[in-house]
């Protein structure tokens, strides 16, 4: 992939300007063929790269998230979801609420609650989150059709936000289980999965993700957060990260959906913080569990070695305690 990465670097470069096929192929002294093939598989996987058969190639550079609707159809070929995007300029609740009432009144898969700032938010276990203008707060609609898939879908959603991240801003943040995305330990993403449930039949699933990105972070929370641009040192055009999201996030779900579970834990391994580490695990059960992490299984549980004893926790809160 490193013609991938040497075009992404001079769009990135470039951000927000044509660069031609030609003059990328000039300046990495390559052939316009292979420019073009580089260009085609960045945007098979998420990365938001316009095409102009006569100006080249340009990376989006908008941060105005009510235009976002109007650059969907560049995600037609990186993935199988067809998602609409509903717009609030705030929102007065979560957009997990909002979603919600949406697709019981006939709202679509793919169908996104984006808000440009967010009063009741809410991150995992009930608790608050915190969701001001600047950052990234949308919910996504899905509709599994395999049981299996829930266990895993938080999961992807972690995937979708870290890969999106180190690709298009060339910068490292790992995942600690289950889905926070965390840069040197602060808490930069949460994910909040919800479904609605008949018998055994899902309705629907509800994957709430708030990024922080621009947003100014109270003084309180500086130590266990952080935002994009506090990590870049700059600005960061939030259109193109919330298509990166979108389209990693449906080629992962298309992948839950044929069935290739062991690829999607084996990409969260790749990025996982928390495996290998002394971690504190504190159940939803109110249990304590202290000991390493030592895997990830099948549905995405934490397996904790105590004493010689593995441990599998399904849900609960890791700290980490040591390398």
């Amino acid at each position: 992939r490193y013609i991938e990465r040497e075009v992404l670097r001079v769009l990135r470069s470039r951000w927000g300007e044509y660069v031609s096929c030609r003059e990328l192929a000039e300046v990495l002294g390559v052939s316009k063929a292979l420019v073009s093939r580089a260009v085609t598989a960045l945007r098979r996987r998420g990365m938001p790269i316009a095409v102009d058969r006569r100006r080249g190639y340009l990376l989006i550079r908008e941060d105005d998230l009510s235009k976002v609707s109007s650059y969907l159809q560049i995600l037609e070929v990186v993935s199988s979801m067809r998602y609409e995007v509903v717009f609030y300029e705030r929102c007065g609740r979560s957009s997990q609420d909002i979603a919600a009432e949406i697709v019981r009144s006939g709202g679509v898969e793919g169908t996104v609650v984006l808000c440009e700032s967010m009063e009741g938010g809410r991150g995992r276990l009930g608790r608050s989150w915190y969701a001001p203008s600047g950052g990234l707060w949308f919910t996504v609609v899905l509709r599994p059709r395999r049981i299996p898939m829930l266990h895993l879908l938080s999961l992807c959603a972690g995937i979708a936000v870290a890969e999106a991240i180190n690709e298009l801003l060339d910068v490292e943040v790992r995942l600690k289980w289950p889905n926070d995305v965390v840069y040197r330990g602060r808490k930069l993403c949460g994910v909040l999965v919800e479904a609605e449930a008949e018998a055994d039949v899902v309705k629907f699933v509800l994957v709430g993700i708030g990024i922080n990105v621009n947003n100014e972070l109270p003084e309180q929370l500086r130590e266990k957060a952080v935002a994009l641009r506090d990590i870049v040192g700059t600005s960061i055009p939030r259109v193109p990260l919330l298509l990166a999201v979108l389209a990693k996030l449906a080629n992962l779900y298309r992948d839950l959906a044929v069935g290739r579970y062991d690829d999607i834990i084996s990409k969260w391994k790749a990025l996982s913080d928390t495996l290998g580490k002394l971690v504190e695990v504190h159940t939803v059960d109110g249990e304590v569990v202290r000991g390493r992490a030592v895997d990830v299984d099948s549905y995405g549980r934490l397996v904790v070695v105590r004493d010689g004893e593995r441990i599998v926790v399904d849900a609960g809160d890791v700290v980490h305690l040591q390398g």
